[in-house]
């Protein structure tokens, strides 16, 4: 494996130069952080050396190119090719392309971070030219017409606190308690773990993974359900930033050898976002993962969520009845609870009393009463369910049926006057009726308190910023059950810079939604399986399957042949 590039330090730069004597520059190190400045801060306003002699040098040592405006003219066609927003995260203003290779212009040319980030977002090989920061602004307004908003003296990250000399090599030291909170409240890990949260809501992510293998630091963020490689933190502090997590998520950081679970809030541009936080030893020390719900005053109404008019009215009809059980199945992350959070939006009225039961409250909802899961205290969802019902409520949402007892009670519920919304772990809708017979639940309570069953899956929605059509293959048609005597069309995203050149940017849901008529009545009666009731209401065109509703979205150009493959098979 290659070694990791390494950042060379400003100061022995400076010595090596001539430009600073070695008495300077340990008079430096000794004073510059009392005076709360970094090192090159401090010795421009000491008057010690100049911001132009900082960067002739960094330019010398480093071999790189100074600005020229005579080779490197603003272009402000440069900001399709690197949009603000990449500009403003990583510091950089794109100069010129020629061919594979992007110019960019930066104040610290060794943020390998930051180089790596703009590669990633334009698949392009980056060379870089040295400036300062008045420069770097003015080019960037002549490109953007907008500013940057760039940090004074931002080369400093060359020598800030974070710097780890990855040559030394050799096994991670024992550290004590007291080190590793210290080590986790210092400004640098509290920077690098901000920066990670706040690009991972940039990049629309749903997950945060960070884990350690034998050679350096996997970060990856979970963008519209597939994993994305990151520019990777410093080795070094993995230790200390596993430890500000944990402290952010009231967590104990001296426990690491068994799983834990915490979560914590944090604010972005006036964004109110929850993470729940869990933590897995593994050989080479523990892996976090981290995910991220945005809090939005905004709820998604039924006809936001990709499913068609026709199944979006059977769960509408099945909301407005006085009680009975609505059920959303699927695996987790499928939407469910986003489904479940719209219709609760959708009937919440000033006269309905609506009280929620989950792990973890994911949104607030105003004028619903929702209650958190506190199982270290004694509160199930089967203990919880039953407190629930002593608040005269009209309508229940249980965050999940797990086990016998909160399956016996929710439909006890159901058969009592109540509305209940729930979710069950089932592959399709049908299955949800086999689920609840595993349960020892009895056929007739199911018959008469199920109303209608949503399986859902989420698939990747096409770029619309870059989709094109191509002819359907064949055997694509044949999978897909069609019988093409014509020439048909699918649809993909070629790539581009507004989705990362995946050719997605969201998702959309895929329904089957089952309506529990006399006829499947009939047939949980008689305790059929799933496949006799899935055939049922297939042949009494009762029920449209994933695989149908995703074949639909294909030839509507929603979504492509491989996310359909994904639901189908």
């Amino acid at each position: 494996m290659p070694k990791p590039r390494t950042r060379k330090r400003l100061g022995e730069m400076l010595v090596d130069a001539g430009a600073l004597s070695r008495e300077q520059l340990q008079d430096a190190l000794d004073n510059h952080k009392r005076r709360g400045l970094r090192l090159g801060e401090y010795l421009i306003e000491t008057g010690i050396i100049d911001e132009a002699r900082i960067i002739e040098v960094l330019s010398q040592q480093l071999q790189i190119r100074r600005l020229d405006y005579d080779s490197f003219v603003p272009n402000p066609e440069m900001a399709e090719v690197v949009p603000l927003e990449i500009a403003q995260r990583f510091k950089v203003v794109p100069l010129s392309r020629q061919g594979s290779v992007l110019w960019v212009a930066v104040q610290d040319p060794t943020d390998i971070a930051a180089l790596d980030g703009v590669m990633q977002h334009t698949r392009l090989e980056v060379e870089t030219v040295i400036c300062n920061r008045e420069e770097l602004n003015a080019i960037g307004e002549a490109i953007y017409d907008a500013k940057l908003d760039v940090d004074t003296h931002s080369f400093e990250d060359i020598v800030d606190d974070v710097y780890v000399d990855e040559s030394e090599g050799g096994e991670e030291k024992d550290l004590s308690i007291g080190s590793l909170q210290s080590q986790a409240e210092d400004a640098p890990v509290v920077k690098i773990i901000n920066t990670i949260l706040i690009q991972a809501l940039q990049s629309r992510a749903s997950d945060i993974h960070l884990s350690q293998g034998a050679d350096s630091v996997h970060l990856r963020y979970r963008i519209d359900g597939d994993l994305h490689d990151q520019p990777s933190p410093p080795k070094k502090l993995f230790m200390a930033m596993v430890s500000r997590i944990k402290l952010l998520s009231n967590l104990d950081i001296s426990v690491t050898r068994i799983p834990q679970d915490g979560r914590f809030t944090y604010r972005v541009q006036e964004r109110e976002i929850s993470v729940r936080t869990s933590t897995l030893p593994t050989i080479y020390g523990e892996k976090v993962v981290m995910r991220l719900h945005v809090q939005s005053k905004r709820h998604l109404g039924l006809h936001e969520l990709g499913m068609s008019d026709r199944e979006r009215k059977k769960i509408e009809a099945a909301s407005l009845k006085p009680h009975g059980m609505i059920l959303a199945t699927g695996p987790t992350g499928s939407g469910k609870t986003t489904l479940l959070y719209s219709l609760l939006h959708k009937i919440s009225k000033p006269n309905i009393n609506i009280v929620t039961l989950e792990d973890p409250v994911e949104t607030r909802l105003h004028g619903i009463t929702q209650v958190q899961l506190n199982t270290k205290a004694g509160m199930t969802f089967a203990s919880g369910l039953r407190s629930i019902l002593r608040q005269d409520p009209d309508v229940i949402m249980v965050g999940e049926i797990r086990d016998q007892e909160t399956a016996n009670i929710a439909i006890e519920s159901a058969m009592t006057g109540h509305q209940v919304f729930s979710t069950l772990h089932t592959n399709d809708a049908a299955g949800a009726v086999t689920r609840f017979i595993e349960m020892e639940i009895e056929p007739f309570l199911i018959a008469s308190t199920l109303l209608v069953v949503v399986a859902q899956r989420l698939v990747r929605r096409i770029c619309p910023d870059c989709i094109e059509p191509y002819e359907a293959p064949p055997q694509a048609l044949r999978a897909m059950g069609v019988a093409a005597q014509q020439k048909m069309h699918f649809f993909r995203g070629k790539g581009c810079l507004k989705c990362n050149h995946t050719g997605y940017r969201g998702r959309l849901g895929v329904y089957e939604v089952l309506d529990i008529d006399d006829q499947v009545q009939d047939l949980i009666l008689r305790k059929a399986s799933s496949v006799e009731i899935k055939r049922a209401a297939i042949a009494s065109k009762n029920l449209t399957t994933l695989k149908m509703d995703a074949a639909f979205k294909v030839f509507q150009g929603l979504t492509t042949f491989d996310e359909f493959t994904t639901v189908a098979f």
